[in-house]
């Protein structure tokens, strides 16, 4: 496979992740150099116009895609001009390998900080030993018998997991230690403040900006 189809594999499961197979397919309508309209989009992609405007501003929520306006003089309406910035995708796995990185650490550090019990029953809950002491060592669910729960293959696995993002996102540049100790704040899509509005005409159909 070649870097190109590996790039475009990566933004196609991004896109999908994000809205679906509906975004993959005005994505795909989408050029990083030359602009097109959200109607263009809408034909090509044999979707309702405001399916299309619905995904293209996911996307560009997302920064995956920006938009250049400009006011139709004959009817005063504007017209937006939407592109693709495939280059976003990178920062956004990175953010999700982020977000994936500290749930993982933090569900280590809860399995090795506490002592499990459990009972015999499979979807019986475990209990700390805090709790487990609480109840006198009886499940509240099925008033069973707690034993000492091994989780050591939790943890192996947790570890594994948590290594192998650390690793990765240290290739990627990130400062994991600054993760780690929370100086580094959690990241998530970066919204942006505006976004194309859509007003009605004088037919009933949906035009983005006003007058």
């Amino acid at each position: 496979m070649s870097t190109q189809d590996a790039n475009y594999n990566l933004l196609e499961s991004v896109v999908r992740e994000i809205g679906g197979d509906d975004a993959v397919k005005v994505a795909s309508l989408l050029d990083p150099t030359e602009e097109t309209t959200d109607e263009a989009i809408a034909a090509g992609a044999e979707m309702k116009l405001n399916a299309v405007r619905k995904v293209l501003y996911r996307l560009y929520d997302a920064r995956l895609a920006e938009f250049r306006r400009i006011r139709d003089k004959s009817t005063g309406w504007f017209i937006y001009f939407w592109r693709l910035k495939p280059n976003r995708v990178e920062e956004l796995v990175i953010n999700r390998k982020k977000t994936v990185y500290r749930k993982l650490k933090a569900r280590l550090d809860y399995e090795q900080k506490y002592h499990f019990f459990n009972c015999d029953q499979n979807y019986c809950p475990r209990y700390t030993f805090d709790e487990a002491m609480e109840n006198n060592f009886k499940c509240i669910e099925c008033n069973g018998e707690l034993r000492a729960f091994d989780n050591s293959d939790i943890i192996k696995n947790l570890s594994k997991k948590v290594k192998e993002l650390r690793k990765s996102l240290k290739e990627s540049g990130v400062n994991v230690d600054q993760i780690d100790t929370g100086i580094e704040e959690q990241t998530g899509q970066i919204i942006a403040t505006t976004k194309p509005t859509a007003t009605a005409d004088s037919t009933g159909n949906s035009s983005h900006g006003s007058k």
